[in-house]
């Protein structure tokens, strides 16, 4: 850049001279970015009608060509205190009768309030951290369990003094159950996930050690769901048929599977694998000798080391070294610390490695070594060395007649165990948890026009209709009238038309603005020339006539009013909007830019057509098939139009109307074009400063001969 001297010795000003001579290129600058800032102002523009445009074609439009949004049913109730009704497109017109004789209930055990007993005998509150031998009645409690049967499936629970109150509440949930000790008021709460008879749920004692817990829980009531658990397991004792199906059933679900527990021993033989040597690569190791080495080593350092203070290290008489680190020196002290540090390092070390190496050992005999890798496979019976598949086959074998001699032990005794609660429970000599209230799971039933149906839940889905009862009819009934629902229809269509008009009103907007000829972006100079109000209405200006006669923006929205001009043939008959009484209030008569609007007759929010008669209301309660068939069509027809207007092309992107990537080019390209320009500007201008520089520094010298000469005359 050349030295830009002011003209102290002409007196010129250099930069105002500068300046107004590459004005040219400064000029050709500036109109380059407000093209540009007009271009992305342009932009912006489209990309909001754009936004509008897609807005509609994917919402209103969209959702219009399908007649789900024109079939719609309204469900009544005689009386809404008993249920609440509604209604499909696949309802049937018409009334029905309902009657409501039973509701759903869930299974549900509220228990009796308990205490718990501290070691002097004294009352005292419980928490879930309590364990059952603080509950009161259970201080002596031996080992024993029960059972949860719930949703056809059993799980028990075995019960331990030292089990606390929260273990066994999350015992109760894993067995699929809600479950909780409310501390506050003493009690558990327990009771299904789902409503309905299949759903309800049974507790029950396998011994008596299991009826006491649940005596002293509060949660032991004689219910009808508890004693048909009872008597289940009660036939069992008498039928050894019986009793052995259900052992191979409960044993089929139990027994080990062999591929599984191949697969099994392979991760595990793997897993440890995998720790063991990832262990020795970070290490300076590479066998269990090494490590051992290593803390004999160390040990035998530490051993001979000398200390200042003879009695930082003793040995008691049973020959136990000991050492006192407070008598030690500071060098001392922390050879010390090193030794032991590397010591327990190595010991745990060894530790691990001693737990990876069992744990390949424990899987070693089931599995396949390969001999290079020393990666393990799980054993089959097609290897051609069948020593581990042999030896797993025998230890499943093993395993699952150990599985299954339990299982026989556990029905056995369980079997037994029920004969004589349910001899109990029929003598009536077992009494209720004090306090303690079951409610039975119970399935909701109604009568619809006589026919009966049942469910777990008070929701029916019935040919269209979905039905919430909500109370009980007893012998009265009630009555379901079903019709189509002709202000939903009506709705759905002038929803559709309203955002039609608001879309082609703001397209005709802009496409019929007023000309801002003679108005350009303001330069940085000429908006410090001007107030803020004045830039801003002088933009505005700019900005509302930018998509003003554009020919994309003008086709589309004459596609869309000749869409909506579209004549459809139903059933052997031609319709139109107008068929609808839907229409344009004509050229003379519509506002700036609603010319395309659509008004609908007899519309009362419409002010222009709300006297006329109401043809679209009507035709939807007379025959609203032919209404939802045109109105189908009509937003078909006008949706593929769009979409195709919308498609991806070399000048625009998928779901865009207008050429935004044509225009993201030209955009690039004023920026070169400015950056080119702007360089150009800077040349010359330093061009004619180093001009001028050279000037004043001739000028400066003259003066200064001037000077001298007048001086020596002087």
């Amino acid at each position: 850049m050349a030295i830009r001297l002011s003209g102290l010795s002409s007196g010129m000003d250099t930069e105002a001279l500068v300046e107004a001579l590459v004005s040219s290129y400064s000029l050709k600058k500036d109109n380059l970015v407000k093209a540009q800032t007009k271009l992305s102002w342009k932009q912006d523009k489209w990309k909001t009608m754009n936004t509008s445009i897609y807005s509609f074609y994917s919402g209103k439009l969209s959702a219009a060509r399908l007649s789900k949004a024109y079939n719609l049913k309204a469900a009544t109730v005689s009386n809404s205190a008993y249920a609440k009704v509604t209604a499909s497109a696949a309802a049937v017109n018409g009334t029905q009768s309902l009657k409501i004789t039973g509701l759903a209930a869930t299974g549900y055990l509220t228990g009796g309030e308990i205490t718990g007993t501290d070691a002097d005998g004294k009352k005292t509150e419980l928490t879930g951290s309590s364990k059952l031998s603080e509950v009161t009645g259970l201080d002596g409690m031996g080992s024993g369990s029960i059972s949860v049967s719930v949703d056809g499936k059993e799980k028990s629970i075995d019960i331990t003094p030292d089990m606390t109150l929260d273990q066994f509440t999350a015992k109760l949930k894993e067995a699929g159950l809600n479950a909780s000790f409310d501390a506050a008021n003493q009690r558990f709460f327990v009771s299904s996930k789902t409503s309905g008879a299949s759903h309800d749920f049974r507790l029950t004692a396998d011994n008596a050690a299991g009826l006491s817990a649940l005596q002293s829980l509060g949660l032991y009531t004689a219910n009808d769901a508890d004693k048909a658990e009872y008597e289940k397991w009660a036939k069992l004792n008498s039928d050894s048929a019986a009793m052995a199906e259900a052992v191979e059933s409960a044993y089929e679900n139990a027994k080990l599977n062999y591929s599984d527990r191949a697969k099994m021993y392979a991760d595990n033989y793997n897993a440890a694998k995998k720790s063991m040597d990832e262990m020795l690569k970070e290490s300076t190791f590479k066998n269990r000798y090494d490590i051992e080495a290593n803390i004999k080593s160390r040990q035998e350092m530490l051993d001979k080391m000398t200390f200042a203070d003879s009695t930082a290290r003793t040995t008691d008489e049973k020959g136990n070294v000991k050492y006192d680190t407070s008598k030690m020196t500071e060098d001392e002290l922390k050879t010390y610390n090193s030794f032991t540090s590397q010591i327990k390092s190595s010991e745990n070390m060894l530790a691990d490695y001693d737990k990876y190496a069992k744990a390949m050992a424990d899987s070693a005999a089931y599995v396949n070594i390969d001999s290079t890798t020393g990666a393990a496979t799980a054993a089959t019976d097609a290897d051609a060395d069948k020593t581990a598949y042999n030896a797993l086959t025998a230890r499943v074998d093993a395993d699952n007649a150990d599985i299954k001699s339990k299982i026989e032990t556990q029905y056995a005794n369980k079997a037994a165990y029920s004969e004589q609660m349910l001899a109990d429970i029929n003598s009536g000599k077992l009494a209720d948890s004090a306090g303690a209230v079951r409610i039975k799971g119970e399935d909701s039933r109604i009568e619809l026009n006589g026919a009966v149906f049942t469910n777990n839940t008070n929701n029916f889905s019935i040919n269209g209709l979905t039905i919430q009862a909500t109370a009980l009819t007893g012998t009265e009934a009630v009555s379901i009238t079903t019709s189509t629902d002709t202000d939903a229809i009506y709705n759905s269509i002038k929803d559709f038309l309203k955002e039609y008009n608001t879309l082609i009103k703001s397209m005709d907007e802009a496409y019929n603005a007023s000309s801002s000829k003679g108005y350009e972006p303001l330069t940085s100079k000429e908006k410090e020339a001007m107030t803020d109000d004045e830039v801003e209405q002088w933009e505005k200006k700019i900005k509302d006539s930018l998509l003003r006669k554009d020919s994309t923006l003008g086709n589309t929205a004459t596609a869309l009013k000749n869409d909506m001009q579209k004549i459809f043939t139903i059933d052997g008959k031609d319709y139109s909007l107008s068929s609808f009484g839907i229409s344009t209030l004509g050229y003379f008569t519509s506002g700036d830019n609603e010319k395309g609007v659509l008004h609908i007759d007899g519309d009362k929010d419409d002010a222009s057509t709300s006297g006329n008669t109401d043809k679209l209301r009507a035709m939807i309660a007379s025959d609203p098939e032919t209404v939802v068939s045109f109105f189908s069509q009509l937003a078909s027809n006008m949706y593929n139009d769009l979409g195709n207007r919308m498609a991806s092309s070399s000048v625009s992107s998928a779901y865009t109307i207008y050429n935004d990537k044509e225009m993201a080019t030209e955009y690039s390209e004023y920026t070169t074009k400015i950056s080119d320009q702007e360089d150009k500007v800077t040349t010359w201008e330093d061009y004619y400063y180093k001009k001028f520089s050279a000037m004043e520094t001739a000028l400066s010298k003259l003066n200064s001969q001037t000077s001298s000469l007048s001086n020596l005359f002087g």
